[in-house]
């Protein structure tokens, strides 16, 4: 399964031979409905009504790099960040309960740049890999008329200090929250987040 998030609207590329959806809110649409990976990423921009589209394919994970080649990619790192007690470090930015995160810089591994995002936005130190893996998120956004792809590397990391937010940065407030407060923040977080969440902690 291989999504891109718009906002909170997704479109997502699967196998054809997948469990058919029944949910009210996907869309399904055949690939060849559409001239080139530019002409599916405009309609579904276009179409506001399409909350979940979903693209049967052959092999999705050749179809999602051609896709990504149809934008310009940045990209970011950040933490899945628990404490001893298993609660996640979130922070509050623009009326949205988040995750830390941030873009790498030149020279950074996306470890590096997960660390150093962490703690520059969280305040909390130290902070410890828990493996060498990562889940990864897709995030679109238009700027300047052209289309952006922001691809964020998030790591599992523990930690346990006291929190700064960072202001300059936006954030109002930096929190532990309990695995059994983590459904009534979700409602609070963009549709990606909430969805890494889910399937690193409550699935």
């Amino acid at each position: 399964m291989y999504s891109i998030f718009f906002n909170n609207r997704r479109l997502e590329l699967c196998r054809h031979n997948g469990q058919p959806c029944t949910r009210r809110d996907v869309v399904v649409e055949a690939l060849d409905a559409f001239r080139s990976w530019e002409d599916l990423i405009v309609s579904f921009q276009c179409h506001s009504n399409w909350q979940h589209l979903v693209i049967p394919v052959d092999n999705p994970g050749d179809s999602f790099t051609q896709l990504c080649n149809s934008f310009h990619v940045i990209t970011a790192a950040g933490g899945v960040v628990t404490n001893p007690q298993g609660d996640l470090l979130m922070i509050y930015r623009y009326g949205k309960w988040d995750l830390p995160k941030g873009k790498q810089e030149d020279g950074e591994s996306l470890k590096e740049t997960a660390l150093r995002e962490v703690a520059e936005e969280t305040g909390t130190e130290p902070l410890q890999l828990l493996n060498d893996t990562c889940d990864k998120t897709y995030h679109c956004y238009n700027y300047l008329g052209d289309n952006v792809l922001k691809m964020t590397a998030w790591y599992r990391m523990t930690g346990c200090s006291s929190l700064t937010p960072q202001a300059e940065e936006g954030i109002e407030k930096v929190e532990w929250v309990p695995r059994n407060k983590l459904e009534e923040r979700l409602d609070q977080c963009y549709a990606s987040v909430a969805q890494l969440i889910r399937r690193a902690l409550l699935d």
